[in-house]
């Protein structure tokens, strides 16, 4: 099966502006303008190293970045890397202006060195891909720029050797491709301190050791990569394309279920990123795993995903990768004409011709097709070239020469590492000696601090206990105030029944006293008198009899209703409101689930508090109508009574009713409740009770 990885480590082909985005610039800050156009130039200049269309998104930039070119009060410096960052934006498809921008860009960076120093590396980017007069323009940059000491050059430094290593991989000059990533940029980075660009680092060594077979290595690269970017925690677009590679390569050692997880990851990181052009790469690593698994049409779908969101994206430079895939697919599928087919377009595709161990692969699959087709004069003549492809590309000495440079970089790696092992001993050695002067001091500091401390414990625990016994005293307090609000309810309940007892005397002497006095006047003139008494006296004194009884019903009610005890609180109410109507007054009353097992006393309380509500709104507010509703849901009993009568300001309760709702609030705390009064001048008045009848019971 073809290897189907981006060839090399996307300098070239997909991502190379996604490692300036992983740092925050290559320049001095003292040149570098500010703001939009500092992240315009990151977005800007590393596309120009990248062969394939840049994507459409990145033409916006243009405009702005021409403003700040001809914007004079921007200085020199800012408007040179506008005009270089131009420059590099039609290096491709238009020279004649790419030169334009250069130039001028060149004329305003005279009095800076640094930036003049990179002009080489823009002449670079006019040439092709390929071509090896870009290896001595990169090299004149470097030159220029080691002159610097900064990390901003070293840095540039390293992306400069990078696309070196890119040019030397499009001629098939594996082994050299990589020593330059190893000698030079790898290095230049760390030198740079640029640790998230040195991960990315890792992932391209490892992806350009794939593609030249070197699985096992470049699964240990990948595992560096990935391990260093988890830590750095980059969130960049750039770490989901890591995981595509990876996963290919797992693809390749046939550890299909790591694969899968690199792919699943990858995916993710992705969502934010819908118009990367990554999403293609995506879909080719995808198309890959799932015709190693054998799902060869569902490999054929992603592959027709990728081309399409290839076309897209302007990112045709990956077609390469994806028509691989497909061509793979229809062999497994013995579908030849359609493997042929594809085979037709992937000669057409530039890229494919620029990548010798591409070609060989897809010879041998053409080849393997056409056989199985016994067409075996094409199928002869495919596996001759294939021969002669695999035998210039000499992978076995390359492998070796490649494994021998590692091993030596690994072996670097191990001696720089001892050698800063060594450094950190005698520093340890020099400090230790300074760490003893210094003991004595810090021992007395110690002691000081714990003195202090044990001051601070002995306030904090003082504070402590005056702090409890705060609380103590609070408690206390709210206790009382609890009490004392326990004994004006109880008070004030005493004082109704006081108020109660009064009214009834009064009754008694005025009401019912007056007619039996009258009574006994009648029977007094009777008894002096001879003779039978008149019809006349004897109808005046049943009639007195008769008023005095219902004088003491109507006493005897008021002090406890025969209704209330006979039939329950629900009968009382309706028989109170029924004697309380009158041709001038209409009340209202209705009920919803009073249950009939209500403790006694509280049903004389609910009762109490109704008989005054009713009382005050005849007395005092001059209603015509009232609206009594009382319900029940388990625990909580509810009155609410609303009239149409005059009506008072809440806030300046008048003398006469005041008397009358204190008795209504005593009972209402009583039992444990809450009342809201609503009323104001000429708009009637709305009283609404909240009882609780099972504290009460």
């Amino acid at each position: 099966m073809p290897i189907t990885t981006i060839p090399g480590f996307q300098i070239k082909y997909l991502l190379v502006f996604q490692y300036f985005l992983e740092i925050f610039s290559i320049f001095p800050i003292n040149y570098y303008f500010t703001g939009m156009i500092r992240l315009l130039g990151l977005l800007i200049l590393f596309p120009l190293l990248a062969t394939g269309q840049m994507p459409t998104k990145e033409n916006r930039y243009l405009d702005s970045l021409q403003k700040v070119a001809q914007n004079k009060s921007l200085g020199d410096s800012s408007r040179a890397q506008a005009n270089y960052f131009i420059s590099g934006f039609f290096s491709k498809t238009d020279i004649k202006q790419a030169r334009w921008y250069l130039k001028e860009a060149n004329k305003l960076a005279q009095a800076y060195p640094f930036l003049l120093a990179g002009e080489p590396f823009y002449e670079a980017t006019f040439l092709p891909d390929d071509d090896e007069r870009g290896l001595i323009l990169y090299k004149k940059a470097d030159s220029l720029l080691s002159k610097f000491t900064t990390d901003e050059a070293y840095l540039f430094r390293s992306k400069i050797w990078l696309n070196y290593a890119s040019v030397l991989q499009l001629n098939d000059k594996q082994t050299e491709a990589v020593n330059t990533i190893i000698s030079k940029s790898i290095p230049l980075t760390k030198k740079g301190k640029g640790d998230i660009l040195l991960y990315f680092m890792y992932a391209d060594l490892a992806t350009l050791l794939s593609n030249i077979g070197q699985n096992k290595q470049s699964k240990s690269y990948f595992s560096m990569a990935i391990e260093g970017l988890k830590k750095a925690k980059s969130k960049s677009s750039r770490v989901a394309a890591v995981y595509i590679d990876a996963s290919s390569t797992l693809c390749l050692l046939k550890e299909y279920k790591e694969a899968a997880a690199m792919l699943d990851e990858a995916h993710k990181r992705l969502v934010p990123f819908p118009e990367s052009p990554i999403n293609s790469h995506f879909y080719a690593a995808e198309s890959m795993y799932l015709n190693r698994t054998s799902n060869y049409k569902k490999a054929l779908i992603s592959a027709d995903k990728g081309l399409a969101l290839a076309t897209e994206l302007h990112t045709e430079y990956i077609n390469h990768a994806l028509l691989l895939e497909k061509l793979e697919s229809f062999r497994k599928l013995n579908n030849y004409r359609a493997a042929e087919k594809v085979f037709k377009e992937l000669q057409k595709d530039e890229t494919f011709q620029l990548l010798s161990n591409v070609r060989r692969n897809a010879y041998k699959t053409i080849a393997e097709v056409y056989a199985a087709d016994k067409q075996f004069p094409n199928a002869y003549f495919w596996m001759e070239q294939y021969s002669r492809l695999n035998d210039s590309i000499s992978e076995s000495n390359i492998k070796k020469e490649i494994y021998e440079m590692e091993v030596r970089f690994r072996n670097q790696e191990n001696l720089h590492n001892i050698s800063m092992l060594k450094s950190q001993k005698a520093k340890a050695e020099y400090s230790a000696e300074n760490n003893r002067l210094m003991s004595w001091l810090l021992a007395a500091a110690v002691l000081f601090f714990l003195l202090l401390l044990f001051l601070v414990l002995l306030n904090y625990q003082k504070s402590r206990r005056l702090a409890q016994q705060e609380k103590i005293s609070y408690k206390q307090q709210l206790k009382e105030l609890a009490q004392q609000e326990q004994l004006q309810v109880s008070s004030a309940v005493i004082e109704g029944e006081e108020r109660e007892r009064k009214r009834m005397a009064r009754d008694l002497h005025d009401g019912l006293g007056g007619l039996l006095a009258g009574v006994r006047l009648h029977l007094s003139a009777l008894f002096q008198k001879s003779g039978s008494p008149s019809l006349e006296t004897k109808t005046a004194i049943i009639g007195q009899v008769d008023s005095s009884l219902n004088e003491l019903r109507r006493i005897a009610k008021n002090m406890m209703p025969e209704t209330l005890i006979k039939f329950g609180l629900e009968r009382a109410i309706l028989d109170l409101c029924m004697s309380c109507s009158t041709p001038d007054l209409k009340i209202e009353f209705q009920s919803f689930g009073i249950q009939e097992d209500l403790p006694e006393k509280t049903q004389i309380m609910i009762y109490r508090i109704i008989q005054e509500i009713l009382a005050n709104a005849i007395r005092h507010a001059s209603a015509s109508t009232i609206m009594l509703q009382c319900s029940q849901n388990e625990n909580i009993f509810l009155i609410t009574a609303e009239d149409d009568g005059k009506g008072f300001d809440t806030n300046h309760v008048i003398p006469t009713a005041g008397m009358g709702l204190e008795n209504i609030k005593a009972r209402v705390e009583y039992l444990n409740g809450k009342l809201d009064l609503d009323s104001a001048p000429n708009e009637g008045t709305i009283i609404n009770i909240e009882l609780d009848v099972c504290k009460t019971s």
